[in-house]
């Protein structure tokens, strides 16, 4: 009897069909950790980074620097990285809010704030999220 090597045409869709499955459920969930990492690395981060060269400042000048974008004179700090722009939301002599705000790549936390007391939030977080659920 001759045996012939190979796959069958079953077997090749079977495999096919698992890869299939498997790169459907692994990819949304890649795609959401990759958005959690770049919230993390981009804009929380330098949020803190932010927020301890406004207390620098406060400390230095007794008030905090105007509302507005960031500049060299007031927080010397880059006002982008990645896809995330930073400003001085609100700020007195006494109090600040600093907002972090997504360029499109992060649908579900547009934007995260940070204030001078520690609050966090996120005016725009979208499809069920809440500021926790978006600096978590």
């Amino acid at each position: 009897m001759n045996k012939q090597k190979g796959f069958t045409l079953i077997e090749l869709v079977v495999v096919l069909a698992i890869i299939g499955l498997v790169s459907a459920i692994a990819f949304p969930a890649y795609k959401s950790y990759k958005i959690r990492v770049e919230r993390n690395d981009d804009c929380k981060s330098p949020l803190l980074e932010i927020a301890v060269l406004m207390e620098e400042y406060h400390d230095v000048n007794q008030s905090y620097p105007p509302a507005g974008a960031l500049s060299a004179t007031s927080i010397p700090y880059d006002a982008s990285r990645g896809d995330y722009t930073y400003n001085i939301l609100s700020s007195s002599a006494t109090s600040y809010t600093l907002q972090c705000t997504n360029n499109g790549s992060d649908p579900d936390c547009g934007s995260l704030t940070y204030d001078n007391f520690g609050r966090k939030g996120a005016p725009a977080a979208t499809n069920g999220r809440t500021a926790e659920s978006c600096w978590r």
